[in-house]
């Protein structure tokens, strides 16, 4: 069985050898990015600086949202398929598994790993989850969760990866969250991936 992810790092987890996983590494658009003084450079959307009350640019990702469902299409269709990424590749991959969860997209990412990510809309996603139609957290549990945080990461703190993955297990995603940094990442992601039969 494949797994096919759409990661937005060529230099971690699209380096990570396994004999059932087909990587596929798509590079984000240029845009300006507002954290980094406008500066132009690939991003999947823009970003404030890093903080609980940080602006999410919902149109850019659900742009991507779209991008990913047209890669993940045309895909077999008997193969399950997951997400990863780093930093704002994290976040656009949970944003997308949270959608899912919603039913606003229609393919389930049923493994996401998420490096110094973040999970955008999360102080609503608890109470979304209370407050929409039946289903919504069968469909959360159908997408198993890795997220790992670098031990010295100064663009998105370790404690906004905590709440945010507090987030997700309370709206019912199965939800790893570990903090490490250096030659231990690609190790964790190994021993994850065997834990969930891969």
């Amino acid at each position: 069985m494949y797994i096919y992810y759409i990661c937005s790092s060529h230099t971690a987890l699209g380096r990570l050898k396994h004999p059932n996983i087909k990587w596929i590494c798509p590079t984000a658009p240029h845009r300006p990015v507002t954290s980094l003084g406008g500066e132009v450079t690939t991003a999947w959307c823009d970003m404030t600086k890093a903080s609980e009350n940080m602006l999410d640019d919902y149109e850019n990702l659900n742009d991507v949202n779209e991008y990913i469902t047209r890669i993940f299409s045309s895909e077999p269709q008997n193969v399950m398929k997951g997400l990863g990424g780093v930093g704002l590749g994290a976040a656009q991959a949970l944003y997308y598994t949270s959608c899912y969860a919603f039913g606003w997209v229609p393919i389930s990412p049923q493994i996401v790993i998420g490096i110094n990510g973040w999970l955008p809309g999360w102080r609503r996603l608890e109470y979304n989850m209370c407050n929409t139609n039946f289903g919504t957290a069968n469909r959360a549990a159908t997408s198993r969760i890795l997220l790992l945080h670098g031990t010295s990461d100064d663009v998105i703190p370790s404690s906004f990866g905590y709440k945010c993955a507090d987030s997700l297990r309370i709206a019912g995603f199965p939800t790893l969250f570990k903090q490490c940094g250096g030659d231990h990442v690609m190790n964790e992601i190994r021993v994850w991936l065997g834990n969930v039969g891969l």
